[in-house]
């Protein structure tokens, strides 16, 4: 895998549709018991890549597997807490809004945890902010 699109511009189709094959893959590599570890390597590094939001949102959007959305949420989720302090209001309000939109969206999934961990998602995120504006006596 060629790594994650970069932070300083917005990813190509071509790098989305890269990086939703390669977690596809990895997803399926770990089920069938096929090079567990590099598998992991390739959904760790985008648990950890900066930024990954549009990646992940695409993940979740368009992806028949559904593991790989179930690890497309879990990345937004580590890198908004990871990135909070540094993300702008309306980045914050977009990715609670999608968390929602999608959960709303995808009611009859029968894929029944990656509608509960996209629901976490926004919970823990919706927490975060609430938390900051109870600390901020607001």
């Amino acid at each position: 895998m060629q790594g994650f699109p970069d932070v300083n511009g917005p990813p190509t189709l071509g790098q989305l549709q890269a990086t939703m094959q390669a977690i596809e893959l990895a997803c399926s590599s770990i089920q069938m018991h096929i090079n567990p570890s590099a598998a992991e390597a390739t959904i760790l590094s985008l648990r950890q890549s900066p930024h990954p939001y549009q990646t992940c949102q695409f993940i979740l959007e368009n992806s028949q597997v559904a593991n790989a959305r179930f690890q497309a949420a879990a990345a937004i989720r580590d890198a908004a807490i990871r990135e909070w302090s540094f993300l702008t209001a309306d980045v914050k309000r977009t990715l609670i809004s999608f968390c929602l939109c999608y959960v709303m969206q995808h009611a009859s999934s029968p894929e029944r945890y990656v509608q509960a961990k996209v629901s976490a998602v926004a919970a823990q995120l919706m927490k975060r902010g609430w938390m900051k504006l109870v600390h901020h006596g607001l």
